[in-house]
């Protein structure tokens, strides 16, 4: 009788000690919208190719995109980039020699987003973590940082032609208390036809139209 009543007492516990770590292991996908490329700011075009740039320069709208509240405090500044290909070419992007130049001349390279995931959550967060709740959606899924950067991530490519493809890359700045956007210019080698390696662009996307930068005052 001691013994039943011992797990019956586990059983009504254990939930509720678990509750807390679950909690905190939930972590949600949320969705991010693709306008027409012309309609974003900052954008740029070499022929019948045209790029655009979304800078996330602050916690608040880097957390419309990734479930972090302190993303951009951490020095992990994201940067939508959506590339229309109008041409008739198979167009490959190298985003390893995608570069972001800050106001001050400083070169950036971007950190993989496995990286900006480890810094940011530790390795507690694994894939094991991933489950659907309902449908088929992506919004509104619990899943792991992981599958979210780096399912949202800019990485090398095939651009079929009449497509758009889209993703982030992280530029990290220990300097948090100013956008390191401001002034700055992201500038994107030419994108490559398959075959024949012909070069389209480069790219140089200046971010200040982007961005609400306060009017100075005479």
């Amino acid at each position: 009788m001691l013994l039943l009543r011992i797990m019956k007492l586990l059983g009504i516990l254990l939930p509720l000690f678990l509750v807390p770590f679950l909690t905190a292991s939930e972590y949600r996908i949320k969705t991010v919208e693709i306008m027409p490329v012309e309609s974003y700011p900052a954008h740029v075009s070499s022929g019948e190719i045209t790029i655009a740039a979304d800078p996330y320069p602050d916690d608040d709208k880097c957390n419309t995109a990734f479930d972090v509240k302190k993303l951009a405090s951490r020095g992990y500044f994201p940067v939508y980039i959506i590339i229309r290909n109008g041409s008739p070419y198979y167009l490959k992007i190298k985003t390893r020699n995608i570069t972001l130049e800050t106001r001050l001349g400083l070169q950036l390279y971007s950190t993989p987003a496995a990286m900006v995931v480890e810094e940011v959550f530790g390795d507690k967060y694994g894939d094991s973590l991933s489950t659907t709740i309902t449908g088929n959606s992506t919004a509104g899924k619990i899943a792991s940082p992981l599958s979210d950067f780096t399912g949202k991530e800019l990485t090398n490519r095939l651009i079929d032609p009449g497509t758009v493809y889209s993703g982030f890359l992280f530029f990290f700045s220990e300097k948090t208390k100013k956008s390191i956007f401001i002034g700055s210019t992201l500038h994107i080698p030419g994108l490559e036809e398959e075959g024949t390696m012909k070069a389209f662009g480069p790219f140089e996307i200046p971010l200040d139209p982007a961005l609400d930068i306060p009017e100075l005052k005479d």
